[in-house]
This record gives structure tokens, sequence and C-alpha cells, in this order.
């Protein structure tokens, strides 16, 4: 009797992972023994930083042969292209939304409609976005991607969302070894990785009340902290990660004008702001990520860092694209910091605007042809 239970427990554990397989298939394409098994696989490290790996797709992640996420592009820009190149973590990258609802992707057609109504539609008659972000992207991981990546690429402009919160990480962005590299490829024995196992966490998850996952969610940030020493956690606004967020950020702007291209910078929002903000329970998702601060010191980090975006912006002579305002209310995000669809559009619309101003500004001419604001605009003492 025991022998036929693990018998049907094998044969339904196989049906299963095959079921999952087959979903994967037909619903994204994956093929059925792909070595991918999460959004981690879709990147690559070596002395150069952190890059998406050519042709890796994982789910609805798909990369193209240059690594960055969306349709095939030329390396050399075609003649009359303004080529904008998306940089940031994963909320430029694209997590919640919807296959090819992600804010590049409909950035690229806002750009492109405005153009066509614009002062330079004579002079641009297609527009590219390029998503050039990854999950976990840092600021310094930014620069040696524009560094060696990017600034092949010839962008007109390179648009920057930042991830403050990274600076409350236990380590900040930077301070750590560079990871070791990887090899080109997953190793293939990632095929056989139960696909199932992954499937069964996210339905655990969406079947508990929001309060269990609140309490699971306390519980394993006081593990993590208890066992830090007194003082680790951070209570109050850590200034010093917020002047490395601030010294990381200008050398991004410096970064991007050495390609050619112009900046422009975003500001970061999040779901805790306007008439509506998410409940503490939200609150407490996003704190599991940062346990080395409050809650309430990853709000009141989150807003300092805006201002310091603001002062970059204007101290470096850079455009500006002000999403928080535009940006807010619980149909605008999928989590704590995540955009849905809708909310995607809203980030979109900002950057559109304020890229194609920006063109007709300067006469559509981008990038490198611009006046290039001095070294001390640009890096404060």
């Amino acid at each position: 009797m025991l022998g036929r239970a693990v018998v049907l427990a094998v044969l339904f554990a196989l049906v299963f992972e095959l079921t999952c397989r087959v979903e994967d298939l037909i619903r994204y394409g994956t093929p059925m023994f792909s070595p991918y098994t999460s959004q981690s696989d879709l990147i690559m490290r070596d002395a150069n930083g952190a890059r998406g790996r050519p042709n890796a797709r994982f789910q609805k992640w798909v990369l193209n042969a240059v690594g960055t996420r969306g349709p095939e592009i030329a390396r050399q820009k075609p003649a009359g292209t303004l080529r904008v190149v998306t940089a940031g973590a994963s909320e430029t990258f694209g997590l919640y939304e919807s296959t090819d609802r992600e804010y590049p992707r409909q950035l690229e057609d806002s750009v492109r409609a405005s153009l066509i109504r614009g002062a330079c539609r004579e002079t641009f008659h297609n527009v590219e976005v390029v998503n050039a972000a990854l999950p976990g992207m840092s600021l310094p991981t930014v620069v040696l991607d524009l560094q060696h990546r990017i600034a092949t690429l010839a962008p007109d402009y390179v648009v920057y969302y930042p991830t403050p919160p990274q600076y409350l990480d236990e380590e900040a962005p930077g301070s750590t070894p560079a990871a070791r590299a990887t090899s080109p490829e997953p190793q293939a024995t990632r095929a056989l990785y139960p696909r199932s196992a992954a499937r069964l966490r996210s339905q655990a998850k969406t079947l508990l009340p929001e309060f269990i996952q609140t309490a699971l969610r306390r519980r394993e940030v006081d593990r993590v902290v208890k066992d830090r020493p007194d003082g680790w956690r951070f209570t109050r606004v850590p200034e010093e990660r917020l002047e490395m967020f601030d010294r990381d950020l200008r050398r991004v702007v410096g970064a991007i004008r050495a390609t050619g291209a112009a900046p422009v910078l975003a500001t970061n929002t999040n779901a805790f702001l306007g008439s509506q903000p998410a409940s503490a329970d939200m609150l407490y998702a996003w704190e599991r990520f940062y346990p080395r601060a409050t809650g309430e010191v990853i709000l009141a980090f989150d807003a300092s860092a805006r201002a310091v975006i603001r002062d970059v912006a204007r101290d470096s002579v850079t455009a500006l694209a002000d999403i928080e305002p535009a940006v807010r209310g619980p149909s605008a995000f999928a989590d704590f910091s995540h955009f849905t669809d809708s909310g995607a559009g809203a980030v979109a619309g900002v950057m559109a605007r304020t890229i194609v101003a920006e063109a007709e500004r300067t006469g559509c001419v981008t990038g490198s042809r611009q006046p290039v604001p001095t070294t001390a605009q640009v890096l404060r003492p």
C-alpha cells in the first residue's frame, strides 16, 4: 500500500512538472529543457560588471542579441533614428507588467507619437528605446555598463530611473568585491531544475491571508536583526549612504555624457505617496528586502533621495523627468515600488514629454552635439 502511494506521488510530481513546462512553452515560448530557471539567469558577470545574456529568455522576459530586453536592434544606429537607452533596476527592466507593457516599451510608442507631431519630425523618422536595465542593477554597475556596452550603441539620450533603497542594504552598492564571473550560458544541468517548485511557492503565497504573510515577513526581519550587533539597524536616514547616492548619481551623469548621449534623470516614486497610500502590510513587504532599515526609514530615505535627484539634475544642467508628482496611487503599483501596466504608461508619458521637449529645446540636436556643461557644474566639491 505504501509503495503504491509513493509511486502515485512520484507520478503526480512528474505530470505536474511536465504540465508546468508545457505551459511555459505555450505561454512564453520557453523551450521544454531551457536552462534558464529565474530572472537571475538572464544576467552574466565579468570584469566589466553585469549585463544581460544575449538571446536569453525566462518566461515573459526575453533578451535580444545585444543582451537588452525588447526587440532586436542593430548595434550601428540607423540614420534618422532617435535612440533612447533606459537604465536602472527592476522598475525599468519590468517585473509585474504584461508583456511589452513595461515603461521602456510604452515610452517608445509615446516618443514616436510626439515626434510625429513635433518640430523634430523632419530630423528623426524613427524611434528606438533600448531597455538596458537589469534586476538589482546598482548605480556603480550602471556606470560600468555605460562605459563597456551602452556607449557602443550610440544613444542620443540615456534615461536613468533610480532605486535609492539599494543604499539601505547591508553593504552599500559598490562597497563589496565584484561577484564572481559567470559563464556565457547557464550550466546545462539546470534544465533539470524543477519548475514546479517555484510554481508551488508562488501559489502558496497567493493563498495565504495578508495578515499571515505580514507575520511571516516580520518574523523573517526579526530573525535577521537578532543576529546583528546593536546599532546595526538604521533607525534614521543614514547621511553617509545618502551622500554615496549623491556621489554615484553624479558619476552616472558624467558617464552618460562620456558616451556622447544626453542624460535624463527621473525622480523615483512609490506606492506610499498620494491621498491613498499603500497599507502597512505592503511596507512590511518592502522592509523584508531591506531589513537593515525600518519601514519608516525606507520611506524617509526614498524621499530624501528625490531631493538629491532634483539637486543633481539642477547642478549638472540635466533634463529631469519628474515622475513622482504624476505617478501615485494604488492603481499605478503592483507592490511597493514596481509598476502596473497603467503605472508604467504614466511613467512613459512623463519621460516622453521630457525627451521630446529637450530635443526641441536644442533644435533637434542631441547627445555630444549639444553644448556640454562644465565639470564644475557636474561634480560638486
